[in-house]
């Protein structure tokens, strides 16, 4: 019986292909930020369900991360801004068009912070002043949720491309000790 070539399909062309541009974003946010830094700070991605880390980039105080995605109810684009403050993952803005289940509709009192809801003619902000998370957990949407991740430095990441819809993700600040002021600042 003749053994069968390996063939490699479309989708797993995709994968290889999606592969090498989350890894290559990753490789640009360590170039960026000199992977030297092993000892500092680290942004982490990692998947709860499957217990596995899914991304680390070295991160500095003061750096931004965006994750904008689709609602899922009201089908338009979040935007989700955090930083690192003190060390750990804080929240910073929520910026939407429209109203949406669990978006805010006001004001609102967390944890000894009040946000500030504003209206502009974008749609809403909503600033939470670098009110400290800890960590962020999401459930990853499908392709039309999409979320995706920038990074200091600029490289993006899609959640998607790193594990599998229904996830279960901690986004999260580890490491580092003292928080270490931005060289470019």
């Amino acid at each position: 019986m003749r053994q069968a070539a390996h063939r490699v399909g479309p989708g797993r062309r995709r994968f290889l292909r999606d592969g090498a541009v989350v890894a290559a974003g990753a490789l640009l946010a360590m170039a960026t930020y000199g992977g030297a830094e092993a000892a500092g700070a680290r942004f982490e991605a990692a998947d709860l369900s499957a217990g596995r880390l899914l991304l680390s980039v070295p991160v500095r105080e003061g750096d931004r991360i965006l994750m904008v995605h689709v609602h899922s109810i009201a089908k338009r684009p979040v935007e989700e801004e955090f930083s690192v403050r003190n060390g750990v993952l804080s929240m910073e803005e929520m910026r939407f068009d429209t109203f949406g289940a669990n978006l805010p509709v006001g004001p609102e009192h967390i944890g000894g912070t009040t946000t500030e809801f504003l209206r502009g003619e974008d749609g809403y902000r909503v600033l939470h002043h670098g009110r400290p998370l800890g960590a962020v957990q999401v459930m990853v949407g499908g392709p039309a949720v999409d979320h995706t991740l920038t990074l200091p430095g600029g490289g993006r990441v899609r959640l998607l491309d790193l594990t599998r819809r229904g996830a279960r993700v901690e986004l999260r600040v580890r490491g580092g000790g003292r928080p270490r002021p931005r060289r470019d600042a």
